[in-house]
């Protein structure tokens, strides 16, 4: 496994988003007891980033943030220390540089807490600052250790907020993903109910002939375990927690035998095997087959010709696969090559069993292929047919 670097304060920083946050009532209040118990006039959760140091909270002042050269907590960050009390700043070598930048002249007091998340890493200050010169006792410094705990809490807080809100997100786009599910199913077990339908009625029509009648019972038992194997699979695939991909070996030849069994149940529609049958293929076997699938099915149910033919090529440039899926049929114009991607998008055409598409298939295509890093591209010609080219990308 390889060790990934830690972030630096600022990029965690981003995660909280904090920086130029609303003013909150819980940190608003810790600022103010931390000014009451420590006796000082200023106090403020402090956040550095490349160019100044912003205020979370603050009391004694109206101005939202400084520049980073004029920052205490900057300094105070710098020291490594939990907590840090200088009673005099304008005694103090460093201190004094930045007192006089903001005003101070002979006197002041500084004390801050630094604030830490899980990691150790500091991400900003609880600070006390008065005008005079003074000293905090063992509680006063206890309760300003207390506070700080209480503030990184709420930033603890906000982080699992945020976290939670983005699963929430993700559990929302899930939803979606399962609501078209139902409308998925529907579009890609057509073929094979078709096909079932075709071999019933096969059945009533040659019921004389015994020998044909157990071939037709035979394929129609073939085709129902097929189907039912489809959708035990796109179940799985699309109800999982997570639509993580899955990469693994296979022969593309052994996807394709499997589609094309799916889809014919006569001899009228060609497959071509335009690659070598031992070729290993390398990818999320479910969701690839299921882009074939759809490609391939609607080249033949889109296709007037006798002999419908489906040509799979398989090719490698710069170790990329090339996949690219070939049919005789009826063709698309070159002004509706975007358009039959996007969701509910059809192109009012009849099938060859008379039936119009869902405008589903191809926008469920595209959204795989981008799932399993693959672009998708389009070559067809009214009346001559329809090249899908899949290029793996990344």
């Amino acid at each position: 496994m390889k060790n990934i670097p830690k972030k630096n304060a600022i990029e965690v920083l981003e995660d909280y988003l904090l920086f130029d946050s609303e003013a909150e009532v819980e940190y608003d209040n810790i600022t103010f007891l931390a000014s009451k118990i420590c006796n000082t006039p200023i106090s403020t959760i402090t956040l550095l980033d490349e160019k100044r140091q912003w205020f979370k909270s603050k009391i004694g002042f109206e101005h939202s943030e400084t520049p980073l050269n004029r920052s205490f907590c900057a300094l105070s960050i710098s020291k490594c220390k939990k907590v840090l009390v200088v009673p005099n700043v304008m005694e103090d070598s460093e201190f004094s540089e930045i007192g006089k930048l903001n005003g101070l002249e002979k006197d002041g007091f500084y004390a801050a807490v630094t604030l830490f998340n899980d990691d150790e890493i500091p991400l900003g200050t609880l600070c006390v600052i008065d005008y005079e010169s003074k000293n905090l006792d063992e509680d006063q410094i206890k309760a300003l250790e207390i506070l700080g705990k209480q503030v990184e809490e709420l930033f603890r807080i906000r982080i699992k907020n945020i976290q939670l809100n983005k699963n929430y997100e993700n559990l929302k786009d899930k939803y979606t993903e399962l609501k078209q599910f139902s409308n998925t199913i529907s579009h890609d077990i057509q073929t094979p109910i078709n096909n079932i339908i075709s071999l019933i009625s096969l059945l009533n029509e040659d019921k004389a002939n015994q020998k044909a009648t157990s071939e037709y019972l035979d394929l129609l038992v073939t085709s129902s375990y097929q189907l039912k194997n489809y959708i035990n699979n796109l179940l799985t695939y699309y109800q999982s927690e997570a639509l993580v991909v899955n990469k693994n070996e296979f022969l593309l030849s052994d996807v394709v035998s499997e589609i094309e069994q799916i889809v014919t149940t006569d001899k009228q529609v060609q497959f071509v095997y335009d690659f070598d049958k031992s070729s290993i293929h390398t990818t999320d076997k479910m969701a690839l087959s299921q882009i074939l699938l759809n490609l391939i099915s609607n080249g033949i149910k889109y296709n007037a010709q006798t002999n419908p033919i489906i040509t799979i090529n398989f090719s490698t440039l710069n170790a990329k696969s090339i996949i690219k899926i070939t049919d005789n049929g009826i063709g698309i114009e070159e002004k509706d090559f975007d358009a039959i991607f996007e969701n509910n998008i059809t192109l009012a055409k009849k099938d060859r069993y008379g039936n119009f598409g869902t405008g589903l298939g191809l926008s469920i295509v595209s959204n795989l292929a981008k799932k399993i890093n693959y672009k998708i591209t389009i070559d067809s010609k009214i009346g001559v047919g329809t090249t899908f080219t899949l290029t793996e990308i990344n």
